[in-house]
């Protein structure tokens, strides 16, 4: 029987390539807002909810959260809580209720971003999140037991977001060649490790 991967946000650019990407080896579940049952990421009760409504899993893929961008001389408590609300606390509220359930030898695996360690000017909300996201799975590794596992995908630059916000996205990578580092995740034996693309 295939293992059973949850992806949340299944149904974005990103999540739907990783689905495309999975769905050869693995029972892949999509998981959005407007799924059966659905998932709000900025609400525990949403969260726990699923969890509690889902078949055993064991896998748990995260490719959803919002945050701002806004110049610093911009940027505030509410631009800032788009991040933490979401991206930040989102993310960790699934992971953490996910691993009361889920199987040995699974994985989690969250998304963070190339900001984190390469920022550009007015991306400070965005970057401290992504950071934020990456120090949590290297803090949170330590602490898997039953040959569970966890990790972050940081992307750089999709094409298709750079394209669409008319950016030259030359230097970008397309949502499927980023769905493999999703891959790698869940098929390798990392732990704690941030995936990025190679230099």
């Amino acid at each position: 029987m295939a293992q059973r991967v949850i992806v949340i946000g299944g149904t974005g650019l990103i999540g739907s390539n990783i689905v495309a990407a999975m769905q050869d080896r693995y029972d892949v579940v999509p998981v959005s807002r407007k799924s059966t049952p659905p998932m709000d990421m900025t609400d525990p009760a949403s969260i726990e909810t699923f969890f509690d409504n889902t078949d055993p899993f064991d896998h748990v893929v995260i490719a959803a959260g919002d945050a701002a961008f806004a110049p610093l001389d911009k940027l505030g408590h509410e631009q800032l809580m788009v991040g933490v609300r979401s991206k930040l606390l989102g993310q960790l509220d699934a992971a953490l209720t996910a691993l009361r359930r889920l199987s040995d030898k699974g994985s989690i695996t969250l998304t963070s971003g190339v900001l984190a360690d390469k920022p550009i000017p007015g991306t400070a909300g965005v970057a401290f999140v992504n950071g934020a996201v990456n120090s949590f799975v290297r803090a949170a590794a330590l602490e898997m037991t039953g040959g569970r596992r966890i990790n972050a995908v940081s992307p750089g630059w999709i094409k298709e977001t750079m394209e669409r916000m008319g950016m030259d996205s030359s230097g970008g990578m397309t949502a499927k060649d980023v769905a493999q580092m999703y891959l790698q995740s869940v098929t390798g034996d990392a732990n704690g490790a941030v995936i990025q693309p190679a230099d």
